[in-house]
């Protein structure tokens, strides 16, 4: 769902420290948070500048930056993704009615975040094999989107994923109502907030 921001999804992706990597004379979460602001900065100027930006072309010179919460590594989490024997492709319901987005059922994400265990439903993209969640939760319509956000998944390994709510982003039909964009399912509605990522941009447009 990045499209145009994609490899600014893949740089976020590759903030996982390696393992056996030297240790820095830095703080390691200053270190992360100061990656996060540059590719945020670089995401404005996409949004700004490139001929696909989302953004409708007359708001686009006076587009300032996207808003975001402070980045917390509390909200980097670690989980194990079980993967649903039989996936199959399943029409996702989208924000224009009686259109659906054909994405895979990949598997279920479970991981802890303030002090709960929960599951998050994975998709997998047939355009490109991404790996998302799309997500509520108890910040939407007050500091962020009321559609959902969307954030990614990447495998680290001996079954092992990350999800960082820090790359929590907006669907493209937050910045601009012509598009049309995947609802979060109902098992990934969140009870608590989850305040990282991306906050609501301009008028809340979720419908």
């Amino acid at each position: 769902m990045c499209r145009l921001l994609r490899w600014i999804c893949a740089a976020l992706l590759g903030l996982v420290l390696p393992s056996g990597a030297a240790p820095s004379t830095t703080n390691p979460a200053d270190s992360l948070a100061g990656q996060y602001l540059h590719l945020r900065a670089l995401k404005d100027s996409l949004l700004r500048h490139d001929p696909n930006s989302p953004l409708p072309v007359q708001v686009r010179a006076s587009f300032t930056g996207l808003s975001y919460f402070a980045p917390d590594p509390h909200f980097r989490l670690i989980g194990e993704l079980s993967l649903y024997g039989r996936r199959q492709q399943i029409s996702v319901p989208t924000t224009n009615q009686g259109q659906a987005l054909p994405m895979e059922r990949f598997g279920r994400l479970q991981v802890h975040c303030q002090g709960k265990a929960f599951w998050l439903e994975v998709y997998r993209s047939l355009e490109n094999g991404d790996l998302e969640v799309f997500f509520k939760d108890a910040t939407n319509n007050l500091q962020t989107y009321g559609g959902g956000r969307y954030v990614p998944v990447v495998g680290l390994g001996k079954g092992q994923y990350l999800i960082d709510f820090n790359m929590s982003y907006n669907p493209y039909c937050a910045y601009n109502s012509t598009y049309v964009c995947p609802l979060p399912p109902p098992q990934n509605r969140l009870p608590i907030p989850i305040p990282a990522g991306e906050q609501v941009y301009g008028a809340d447009l979720a419908h």
